[in-house]
């Protein structure tokens, strides 16, 4: 390092520390923060499992459907778990009285998918949900921690509140945004491997859209190749063990899905989506589908332009998974989690670039952001979140121009 570039790094370490969000305040906060998780799923776990309080369910009760879908395969075959019948069946040997819709949550994954479930078939209900959530936090810790290069910056990263909304839910998101973060951090120097890793955040392909898209852009072949060659493989293999009526079942479940999404039936206010965000607002079904495409095409153009063209990889990372969230019409708060990947590497360039005036205050406003739905709850019949998720690709993109326009440095 030249004595300019040290005593530009001193400027920028004075600077952040004179901000209201200095090092101290930030390791302050996310230990409070940590603390508040802690005792929340404390009493939760408490309530639910100590005093067995009517009604009160232990965290994680989403997996249920996982595991039930995992039992079904194991004793009655691939296509089982899409029989809404005999789910809800099993999961309701598993959880008594669960009481979501008619009392089912639909299985609604490919059938590829159904290899990364069967392992938790084979474990009592209450072990695999364990091992599930916790192996799904470890996996996406070790993501954020080859992602971030300080320490600080780690811990806030745990108590990002994305984590304790998949772990009250019990959904996969931590797995999946593990892949994804962990396929972004070896790229460049394991390209096979991350394209392996982002072939498995396939299994929910609304989500793995634009993964294809930016390798292409990048021209980097061998991990695209990979990526294809992925799932490819895992659905060739389900094809020949499960045969060709899983599939089936799946696309008719996900027409399903589809038609109830459009009609309000789902829980929309949970959905952080312009989809939903303008359907909430106007209703039907044309507005809020073309509103949602001119957000997605807008998204599209900027994994296009970001990846195209060569930019700090931190500010390429942080607009391919930003957009990501924005092209699908079906996204849960829990899916939410990913966003903390978007955070750490919006915040690895700002912290050695320099930052712009309010982009860390933004970025407070993002980690907070998967809190509206259980604070606001569901029948607010407004979702603000979309927004929050277009200014940070904005902010990926506006840094990646200021950049090629020579006005901040490269971490490339």
């Amino acid at each position: 390092m030249t004595t300019l570039q040290a005593a530009a790094r001193r400027a920028r370490d004075d600077a952040s520390r004179a901000h209201w969000l200095n090092p101290e305040r930030l390791r302050l906060y996310s230990c409070v923060s940590l603390l508040c998780s802690a005792l929340y799923f404390g009493i939760w776990v408490f309530r639910a499992c100590v005093l067995k309080t009517p009604g009160v369910f232990a965290p994680g009760d989403d997996f249920v459907v996982f595991w039930s879908a995992a039992k079904l395969v194991l004793s009655s075959g691939a296509a089982a778990p899409y029989d809404f019948g005999a789910l809800r069946q099993m999961e309701l040997s598993a959880v008594p009285g669960l009481a979501i819709g008619e009392g089912v949550l639909p299985w609604l994954y490919p059938p590829a998918s159904l290899w990364f479930v069967l392992p938790f078939g084979l474990l009592p209900y209450g072990l695999s949900t364990f091992v599930f959530l916790t192996g799904g936090f470890v996996w996406y810790a070790c993501a954020l921690w080859r992602t971030l290069p300080w320490r600080d910056a780690r811990l806030a990263a745990l108590a990002f509140p994305g984590i304790s909304v998949v772990l009250a839910t019990g959904q996969n998101a931590l797995w999946l945004a593990g892949c994804a973060g962990l396929a972004l951090t070896c790229l460049r120097s394991r390209p096979v491997l991350a394209g392996v890793l982002l072939g498995v955040v396939a299994m929910k392909p609304h989500l793995a859209l634009l993964f294809p898209v930016a390798l292409l852009c990048a021209r980097d072949w061998r991990a695209l190749g990979a990526m294809l060659v992925t799932m490819a493989a895992l659905m060739a293999v389900s094809l020949l063990v499960f045969g060709v009526e899983p599939f089936f079942a799946f696309l008719r479940n996900a027409g399903m899905v589809r038609e109830s999404v459009e009609q309000g039936n789902a829980l929309m206010a949970r959905m952080p989506t312009v989809f939903a965000a303008v359907k909430l607002l106007t209703g039907g079904v044309v507005l809020p589908y073309a509103m949602h495409a001119m957000v997605a095409v807008a998204a599209l153009a900027s994994v296009i332009y970001a990846w195209s063209r060569s930019c700090s990889f931190s500010l390429r990372a942080a607009v391919l998974v930003a957009a990501s969230l924005l092209v699908p019409a079906y996204l849960y708060d829990y899916d939410l989690v990913f966003l903390g990947l978007v955070i750490a590497w919006l915040g690895v360039h700002g912290h050695r670039a320099g930052w712009l005036r309010g982009e860390r205050e933004l970025l407070v406003l993002l980690w907070l952001m998967p809190l509206w739905t259980s604070v606001t709850g569901a029948g607010i019949g407004f979702q603000p979140l979309p927004i929050g998720m277009m200014l940070a690709l904005a902010l990926g993109v506006w840094r990646i121009r200021m950049e090629r326009m020579g006005k901040a440095s490269s971490d490339a």
